[in-house]
């Protein structure tokens, strides 16, 4: 079985770990085998099923076989992954097998170290032409059970925004789901730095007037105070609504099914459908949490049931026989400067050492 030097093995992981995850943070780490790689979890084992963290994390999983795929297409190689391949093992993710069949190498390649989460609160037109938009839908093609949608129409998006809005303002006003939002900002780097891990504030599309309050918004009594005032129903329109209005298009990645295996491919069709539109010229910002929020194990990790059983209610009679994975808005904006880092490669590495 022919394998990939040291040098396109490098450049192949390097690739992978630039794939979007919830917080900026891989959990995974690669090991190599003699006829191939392993990824495993550095946990013992995912999250519970049923819950959206367990779901951001195969989503994340699905981003990162997508880019080792783009990468080593871009050497004349496939990677070929087998999903959970030793259930004694649950720690192992994935296991890749390398063949060197593949003579045309991805367009989406180039978009890897392009690709960004763009928070700017405006985001411009003009809307996609059709040729624009065929080339996403062609993106995301390739994994049954994943479809691409556009709720671009009037009466769903409204809809959809209803959504969005109630689940953001659980953000600010849930104890623990404020703990998970500001516990992944790294307000030790400044607003003009960049870190390895988690969130540096410059990359949070936050109006300059805004920071200083934007950060103590971060200290829950300062935040349970403001939500007496009902802060939490504004900052749900802030963080949603009002960006979402503005912008020229409004996505979603559903499924059918939950099986672990179809949330990895939704991951995969939602990194391909994100590099093609950066190849485009468009920005692009996950939405997920009203998608997230409407699971049932949502209620294990935080969320209110009031709140799951309306969103989950809602999904199901806008998307009968499917459910939500991933909303997303897309348009025209100026770069974030300030982008997120990654640790170096020697980090993801267990076992035989790749440098």
């Amino acid at each position: 079985m022919p394998h990939p030097d040291a040098h396109e093995l490098r450049t192949m992981l390097l690739a992978a770990v630039q794939a979007p995850s919830a917080d900026n943070h891989h959990r995974i780490r690669f090991h190599a085998l003699a006829d191939g790689l392993e990824i495993h979890a550095t946990a013992a084992e995912l999250p519970a099923a049923g819950g959206y963290r367990r779901l951001l994390d195969l989503l994340s999983l699905g981003a990162l076989l997508e880019n080792l795929a783009v990468a080593a297409s871009h050497h004349g190689l496939t990677a070929r992954p087998t999903l959970f391949p030793d259930p004694a093992r649950a720690q192992v993710l994935c296991r890749v097998a390398w063949s060197r069949d593949n003579p045309a190498g991805s367009p989406l390649w180039e978009a890897i170290p392009q690709r960004q989460t763009n928070r700017r609160l405006v985001f411009r037109g003009p809307p996609m032409t059709a040729e624009q938009r065929h080339t996403l839908e062609v993106a995301a093609t390739g994994q049954s059970g994943i479809t691409l949608m556009w709720l671009d129409a009037p009466r769903i998006r409204r809809r959809v925004l209803a959504l969005m809005r109630q689940a953001e303002a659980a953000r600010f006003r849930v104890p623990a789901l404020h703990q998970d939002l500001f516990s992944a900002v790294r307000f030790d780097v400044g607003w003009q730095s960049t870190c390895e891990q988690g969130l540096p504030p410059g990359a949070l599309g936050v109006e300059r007037p805004l920071r200083a309050g934007f950060a103590l918004m971060r200290h829950w009594p300062v935040m349970r105070a403001m939500n007496l005032l009902g802060a939490h129903h504004l900052l749900g329109l802030r963080a949603a609504d009002l960006p979402c209005r503005l912008a020229p298009h409004l996505g979603l990645i559903a499924l059918e099914g939950d099986a672990d295996a179809t949330v990895v491919a939704a991951g995969r069709v939602f990194e391909r459908v994100w590099l093609a539109a950066t190849r485009l010229g468009y920005a692009l910002q996950p939405m997920p949490a009203a998608a997230l929020y409407a699971m049932a194990g949502a209620v294990l990790e935080s969320v209110p049931a009031d709140l799951q059983r309306r969103l989950a209610q809602a999904w199901q009679d806008l998307l009968p026989g499917r459910r939500p994975v991933m909303l997303f808005r897309l348009g025209r904006a100026d770069p974030i400067v300030v982008r997120t880092g990654r640790p170096p490669l020697a980090h993801y590495w267990s076992g035989q050492a790749g440098g």
